[in-house]
């Protein structure tokens, strides 16, 4: 039995930062003000935020939110080793400069704006289990170091998505 299976491909625009926001189960020392803590993020964390608000989602740099964003999100899914993000970069001045320094390599992380809801502690690490994502911001310095972006998607290329390749991978093995 032969089974085949299609899914869309689409080139990028070239303006397209992608890779994990949120790596899943990995733990970092944080601090909001106060002491330090160490926190983790659960698989689902931010699933209500994606299907509610996961539109809404805009990218700044460096979390100046009182600034305008420099794109929105075009992709947003969670997998089992963290939030995978995809944001279309804005044809602005502020948005050129962002996409410029990604390209670099000047700047190479992402970092999230969220409000926590629920979370259990284990071994003195708060898990959290389910957080409100505010934003997403362009960062040369994480929390999480597993926070990376991957690239600029190019408009010469196509993008297959990871569960793509892994499902046509699957189909080779069986």
């Amino acid at each position: 039995m032969i089974l085949y299976r299609s899914a869309e491909l689409s080139s990028g625009s070239g303006r397209t930062v992608h890779g994990i926001a949120v790596p899943y189960g990995q733990i970092a020392t944080v601090s909001d003000g106060g002491e330090p803590y160490r926190e983790s993020f659960a698989y689902g964390a931010f699933d209500r935020s994606i299907s509610e608000r996961g539109h809404k989602i805009r990218l700044f740099a460096n979390h100046q939110t009182r600034q305008f964003p420099v794109g929105r999100a075009v992709e947003l899914r969670e997998e089992t080793d963290g939030l995978h993000v995809a944001f279309e970069i804005a044809a602005t001045r502020d948005g050129d400069d962002a996409l410029e320094l990604v390209s670099s390599g000047t700047v190479d992380s992402f970092s999230v704006g969220f409000s926590g809801i629920r979370h259990r502690m284990e071994g003195g690490v708060m898990v959290r289990t389910e957080a409100s994502l505010r934003e997403v911001s362009l960062t040369a310095l994480p929390a999480y170091s597993g926070a990376e972006i991957a690239g600029v998607r190019s408009q010469q290329s196509l993008f297959i998505p990871r569960s793509v390749a892994q499902a046509r991978l699957a189909l080779l093995d069986w």
